[in-house]
């Protein structure tokens, strides 16, 4: 019987039954019909997507393979420096510094190449290599350590975009970049920094014996400080008619190299005359260095005991004559001289002659001077006005004088008449030798119409009378420095101390360096803490000498270094610069620093090719820094633990910062220059930043 009929002679409830059951079966075998379609289609299209994907990916890629080459090399160029190299300036420009697409800095030539490529390879395909700063954050921002508003370090991104159809791919390959200064931070704002200049004793660089013209006789060499520009500086010559002009500003120190010298107090006693040790502070005029024209400076009247209130009566000198009453009148003054040993122009050791410095203080100060000489020399414009960090003293031997003024015409006659005019000096004298009754007479013992005088006549007591007689002082430098700004102004009735005050004694606690509103530092300046400073900028480590010079020694044996690069030196080797065998001076090129974690360091001669090249050399440990030839160097060495042994005469051009200096008869001295571009305060200083690009590529797939 057909289906049909079976169907029909069914039962209606059971053919509605069966009707269900097929439609089910059907709609079921529909949807499996449709999801196998559906599955099909999506198959397809997720092979499609990975296909898609798979050649934006291998677009991306080709776009890194073939133009990185000219990308390199158009960063290379933008990073030279010079005009129209936006991309240094960029780099180097102070401030915040967002992510940036630098194509336009970069000319990008290879774009429109692979967009050639791609077309070759489909409608639908693109390529594009983008170049990218990114993730730069700033790396010195204490103001109490250093806070450099250029030094950052980031990342720069060669980024590939591969497209096509609906599929895209990138690929960027990441160099670390390091932006950072070779020059010294804080400590390029200073000439000289000894960290513990009284390491054995105050007295320590009081060594050298001179004759009256300053010039050496014999013992040690001095080390002669230019704190600023001068006519013959290797890089930076000074205009000696702008360093005149500078000079008659009081507060020219600012714009000059500071000195620092820690620890406890130290004693400079300090030289006459205007030969080998000609220094600043001459008290007398250095117009002529070579005549001797003594500055006086008189006591104020307010610092005299009463009896040098009004006129006295006393007999007079000439009681050979009559015996008589004159009327004078008394003042004080006194001619600071520095120390001298056995003159050229006489037979007696002339800071002593006539026994007006008393035995005890001959014993005590002896005729030495110092080794270390901050102040230049005598000469117009090579005066160094410093600006001196730390308890320093200067001692100076006082020539007190006793100003006497007859009050009658005819004994004033007869003063005026005396040739040469008449003179009387306060000696030196014990509290035991003292008594009312010491004479007070004209130097060269001669009858002038002057008083016959004792000392009990003008002064009740040995303290008043040891407070004016002549004798050894020591000033603390900034009193010194005012009582020059004095001199220097040629300012009529000069007075001690200086009314002028130009200078205040510099503990360093409140020091600030700045330029154009920006602050760099302010506090107390530690060399341990710049060493730490300089050494975070490192770029390049190295693990020996030999692969340090292997590697930035050029074909020209120049040192090429352009980066800052530190030396572990594990065997703690002296590193020699030039290295042995090798011409001296060494010249360097591109600048740069070096970091020697260990070892001594001996300089044989260093020159920087230009003004923009510098070469600091920083040195860890407590080593020793020596000079082994006459040649010069520029370089600016900072090795706190390190002590500056003696060696060869040396000329250096920068910062020299040691922990202390090993004085002795064997030290040869020499000459350090401060280089004022690199003052962080000036302009010029930001021609001394560096930017490193790590040689090391890290690739990321996105």
């Amino acid at each position: 019987m057909p289906a049909s009929q079976i169907v029909l002679s069914m039962p209606r409830r059971q053919r509605g039954f069966a009707i269900m059951i097929a439609l089910i079966i059907g709609t079921v075998l529909l949807i499996l019909a449709v999801s196998l379609y559906s599955f099909v289609g999506h198959q397809h299209s997720g092979m499609q997507t990975i296909v898609n994907g798979e050649v934006a990916h291998f677009l991306a890629e080709a776009g890194i393979n073939s133009s990185i080459g000219s990308v390199r090399a158009a960063i290379t160029r933008n990073l030279e420096g010079g005009a129209g190299k936006k991309l240094s300036e960029l780099l180097l420009k102070p401030g915040e510094f967002s992510d940036i697409c630098i194509n336009d800095l970069l000319d990008p030539v290879w774009n429109r190449d692979l967009e050639a490529f791609a077309r070759e390879v489909d409608k639908d395909a693109s390529i594009r290599v983008d170049v990218w700063l990114r993730d730069f954050t700033p790396t010195e921002t204490e103001v109490s350590n250093w806070a450099d508003p250029v030094a950052r370090q980031g990342f720069l991104v060669i980024e590939a975009v591969g497209s096509y159809k609906s599929s895209q791919r990138r690929i960027a390959v990441k160099r670390q970049v390091k932006v950072a200064s070779i020059a010294p931070g804080p400590l390029g704002k200073f000439s000289l920094y000894v960290g513990d200049a009284a390491r054995r004793n105050e007295d320590a660089f009081n060594l050298i014996r001179n004759d009256y013209r300053g010039m050496v006789t014999d013992g040690p060499r001095p080390l002669i400080v230019y704190n600023h520009a001068t006519t013959d500086a290797p890089l930076e010559p000074g205009n000696i008619a702008d360093i005149l002009k500078e000079e008659k500003m009081p507060d020219c120190w600012q714009r000059r190299g500071w000195v620092w010298l820690g620890g406890r107090r130290v004693r400079l006693n300090l030289c006459s005359g205007a030969g080998d040790l000609g220094e600043i502070f001459h008290f007398y005029d250095v117009s002529n260095p070579n005549v001797f024209s003594p500055i006086k400076f008189a006591t104020p009247q307010s610092s005299l005991p009463p009896a040098f209130a009004g006129p006295l009566n006393l007999p007079w000198d000439k009681s050979n004559e009559s015996i008589r009453q004159v009327s004078y009148s008394f003042g004080h003054s006194f001619v600071l001289d520095g120390f001298h040993d056995r003159s050229s122009r006489r037979e007696t050791e002339a800071m002593y002659e006539g026994n007006i410095l008393s035995a005890g203080e001959k014993n005590h100060y002896s005729s030495k001077s110092s080794i270390l000489h901050l102040f230049g020399d005598a000469r117009k414009g090579f005066q160094s006005r410093t600006r001196v960090f730390g308890q320093v003293n200067a001692a100076f031997i006082r020539f007190a004088n006793l100003e006497v003024k007859p009050e009658e015409s005819d004994a004033a006659a007869l003063f005026a008449a005396a040739n040469p005019p008449p003179l009387y000096l306060l000696k030196s004298v014990s509290e035991d030798a003292y008594s009312s009754s010491v004479d007070i007479f004209e130097v060269g013992r001669r009858s002038v119409g002057g008083p016959l005088l004792k000392a009990g006549m003008l002064f009740k007591s040995y303290n008043e009378y040891a407070q004016l007689m002549s004798r050894v002082v020591e000033m603390p430098y900034m009193e010194s420095y005012n009582s020059m700004q004095d001199v220097y102004d040629a300012r009529v009735g000069r007075t001690f101390p200086s009314s002028a005050g130009v200078f205040a004694g510099e503990s360093g606690s409140q020091v600030t360096l700045q330029r154009g509103g920006h602050v760099f530092y302010k506090g107390l300046p530690s060399a341990e803490s710049v060493a730490q400073l300089l050494t975070g900028r490192v770029q390049i480590e190295v693990d020996t000498l030999s692969e340090f010079w292997e590697r930035f020694l050029n074909e020209q044996g120049e040192l090429e270094l352009n980066a800052v690069v530190r030396i572990r030196n594990p065997r703690g080797l002296d590193m020699q610069i030039p290295a042995a065998g090798r011409p001296q001076p060494m010249i360097v090129r591109g600048g740069g620093m070096i970091i020697l974690d260990s070892g001594n360091l001996v300089l044989r001669g260093v020159t920087c090719a230009d003004a923009n090249q510098m070469l600091t050399i920083v040195l860890g440990g407590n080593g020793s820094v020596s000079f082994a030839s006459t040649q010069p160097n520029h370089v600016n060495l900072i090795a706190p633990g390190a002590e500056l042994a003696y060696g060869s005469k040396f000329d250096l051009f920068g910062t020299l910062c040691v922990g202390s200096v090993y004085a002795d008869h064997r030290f040869q001295g020499g000459i350090a220059r401060f280089r004022p571009g690199q003052d962080p305060t000036a302009a010029g200083y930001d021609r001394y930043y560096r930017v490193f690009v790590d040689p090391k590529d890290s690739y990321w797939n996105e």
